[in-house]
């Protein structure tokens, strides 16, 4: 996985031997022009466009040899990179502070850890489950091991004990149910993992298999393109060097789950570490589906349910009603045989628990209600439907940034959440995928909207050139063919993470705006081709063949030449000042969704400002050669902002987003303030942050949304009042 280093010597030479030719072929132009403007008696445009080219090709000749002859130098006598292709352990180091700056945070959001661990437990499973105990062994032996656990506040680190067992190989299969609390004891081996990672080590990464397409990826290509998506990880590191922790198998399509374990199994060595998580059912399905083959290597255990003593202990340190909660309890297992403590018996409903019956100060909020409730079912989706009353209040709170949700809307608007995740089958809230929701013939009207703002440039040019019939022809048809173009493509694009900010790069200036000259003359030549065969079109169909041909072949030249220079310098000073275009992961700093809007925003505007100056420019220098300086001056200032602004949007995440919500907001479906009541909610602890986008806390909060008696319940028979729960009543 070795990359080549952008910048070398070599490169340099080659860039450098590119603008000599340039200049050359500049120079030549310049004799042509002067030969044709001689011909023709002194013909002015020809004789202008003869000194521009002359000028240019000197330039760029002069600027590309020194270029190349640099290069050649620093070829010649420059050291070779001896890293072998190895990231370096400052390398893997910025990919384990990544890690922890997107995990760290989640943990103590999601209270994973405060006041103490959420209890979960777990018992070995052996083969056929598991592979043969002298595979799972480090020393051969068929010997059975006894791995039962469990995590709580006497054993935190009951989990990491079996992960760096030295009678193991360090792989481990974590099965068990929903809610068992599998995606959160892997949030916290990670950062335990981390904490322990000796220099150089291997670094542990959470990654989530939903995100894998295996008809799409090799494994290896996704654990690369998930270190850049959900880390900013752009530097290739090899998986010899990761711990890899790959949560969610059972939320992959079932038909591609048998290939996700095969391909895991052989990737890996037998002892590399890693961990998987899976439902109990799924993964059994999927062993079956692979007659008898196994995770190789990997010992297997399966989450058990908490015992009722550790439940309450567990709720009487965590809520202020200790004494309710103890009450209830003993009620439970006296009169209804413990019905209520199987139902908690989980962490998911434990921590629902907590979350819902917290407040000493709320009759409504006795735990002792939840005795009314006839079966385990019953318990869970009133748990599920009680979190929304309880973490927006009523009266409302103020949220962040002093924003006020009242309960209804809250509950509506993530109700309409829900049901977009569940259209498009995913867990995961991703802000930019939003436009996703917006029916294709409505897309259609935005295309066209912005189609036109390049077909006014179209039509201008063709209207200078051509007169007012050829200036509306071609407006419409390129105002047409640009608006069903974005219509097509427009949808989501992945935000950068890399932040765009200013600096003073340590290459030359002179060496930038060479390079820049060169991508210029690239993209130049196809903007010449482009707008002179236009021109030249319009022109031919109301004047002639031969007249059309050679005014699409001056004004082609003219759009190159024009594009060279506007494109070539932009590109060159805005590499030279900005990280526009940087690809390192030194500007990467977003890791969570409000930061990767605020990086995409300022990056769309640097983008619509770039390419706004190149267009502006271009279209500029070309009416002024025809029309003079001022002409070109209003021209390039009118249409540049407005083309670099319509680029802007149509062509970022943060456009897209722009637009969606203006749908989202007008059926009144979600708030206009969409991210800042997306953060109010992961912080109230309904949805929680998986690197880049946004979750429901759990999949079952989800698929409760989504139906349509998901509104807040209240038991239907509470048996006594709270005052007699308590003790206080007759």
């Amino acid at each position: 996985m070795a990359g080549v280093r952008a910048g070398g010597p070599g490169r340099r030479f080659v860039w450098g031997a590119g603008l000599v030719l340039l200049g050359v072929v500049f120079f030549l132009l310049g004799v042509v022009f002067f030969l044709l403007g001689w011909a023709l008696h002194d013909n002015v445009v020809l004789d202008g466009l003869d000194k521009v080219f002359s000028v240019v090709g000197g330039t760029s000749s002069l600027v590309g040899l020194l270029l190349a002859v640099r290069g050649q130098r620093s070829a010649a006598g420059g050291p070779a990179d001896a890293s072998g292709g190895h990231p370096a352990p400052a390398g893997l180091d910025v990919l384990a502070a990544a890690v922890e700056q997107v995990w760290r945070p989640e943990l103590r959001r999601r209270r994973l850890a405060n006041p103490h661990p959420l209890p979960v437990a777990w018992t070995t499973i052996g083969p056929p489950v598991a592979d043969h105990w002298s595979n799972v062994r480090s020393d051969g032996e068929p010997t059975p091991l006894e791995l039962d656990g469990c995590v709580d506040v006497r054993h935190p680190d009951g989990l990491h004990q079996v992960l760096t067992d030295e009678r193991l190989r360090g792989r481990v299969v974590i099965l068990g149910e929903p809610g068992a609390g599998k995606t959160s004891l892997l949030l916290r081996e990670a950062l335990r993992l981390l904490r322990a990672r000796a220099p150089e080590g291997r670094v542990p990464v959470l990654l989530r298999l939903p995100t894998w397409n295996a008809d799409e990826q090799t494994l290896e290509q996704w654990i690369a393109t998930q270190l850049a998506n959900e880390y900013g990880h752009q530097t290739p590191v090899p998986v010899s060097r990761l711990f890899p922790l790959l949560d969610g198998l059972d939320e992959m399509p079932a038909s591609r789950r048998a290939r996700a374990v095969r391909a895991i199994s052989d990737m890996f060595d037998p002892d590399h570490p890693l961990v998987l998580t899976s439902r109990t059912t799924e993964y059994l399905d999927t062993l079956a589906e692979l007659s008898g083959t196994t995770m190789a290597a990997a010992a297997v255990v399966e989450l058990t349910p908490i015992p009722a003593d550790v439940v309450r202990a567990y709720l009487q340190r965590a809520t202020s009603r200790p004494d309710d909660w103890a009450t209830t309890f003993d009620r439970d297992a006296a009169q209804h045989g413990g019905r209520l403590a199987a139902a908690l018996s989980a962490p998911l409903w434990v921590d629902l628990a907590r979350i819902t019956h917290t407040d000493g100060d709320r009759a409504d909020g006795h735990p002792a209600r939840l005795l009314d409730l006839p079966d385990t079912d019953t318990v869970h989706a009133y748990l599920l439907d009680r979190l929304i009353p309880a973490v927006y209040p009523d009266p409302p709170e103020p949220g962040t940034a002093g924003r006020t949700w009242r309960r209804a809307q809250a509950h509506r608007y993530l109700r309409n959440l829900a049901n977009h995740m569940r259209r498009r089958d995913t867990q995961d809230l991703a802000w930019w995928e939003f436009v996703h929701a917006i029916p294709r013939h409505t897309r259609l009207a935005h295309g066209i909207a912005a189609g036109l703002t390049y077909g006014l440039a179209a039509g201008l040019a063709a209207g200078l050139a051509a007169g007012l019939t050829a200036a509306l022809a071609v407006g419409l048809v390129v105002g047409l063919a640009a608006g069903f173009a974005t219509w097509l493509t427009f949808g989501p694009v992945k935000p950068s993470r890399r932040q765009t900010r200013w600096r003073r790069s340590t290459r030359s200036l002179i060496r930038r705006i060479g390079s820049g000259l060169a991508f210029g003359l690239m993209v130049g030549r196809a903007a010449g081709l482009l707008i002179g065969s236009i021109v030249g079109l319009a022109v031919g169909l109301e004047r002639g063949l031969v007249v059309g041909l050679a005014v699409g072949l001056v004004v082609g030249l003219v759009a190159g030449l024009a594009g060279t220079l506007a494109i070539g310098l932009t590109y060159g000073l805005v590499r030279e000042f900005t990280t526009l275009f940087d690809s390192g992961d030194a500007d990467v700093t977003a890791v969570d969704p409000p930061a990767l809007l605020h990086n995409d925003r300022r990056r769309a505007l640097m983008v619509g400002l770039t390419i706004g100056i190149m267009f502006g420019l271009t279209v500029g220098i070309m009416f002024g050669f025809d029309r003079g300086p001022t002409v070109g001056l209003v021209v390039g200032f009118v249409l540049g902002p407005a083309f670099g602004l319509t680029f802007g949007i149509t062509r970022t995440s943060w456009g897209a987003l722009q637009y969606a919500r203006l749908w989202w907001c007008v059926r009144g479906d979600l708030p206009w303030p969409i991210m800042a009541f997306l953060a109010d909610a992961h912080r109230r602890g309904v949805l929680r942050q998986a690197g880049g986008v946004y979750q429901f806390r759990h999949g079952l909060l989800r698929d409760r949304l989504t139906r349509g008696d998901s509104e807040p319940a209240e038991p239907q028979r509470p048996d006594v009042s709270v005052g007699a729960v308590s003790g206080d009543g007759p």
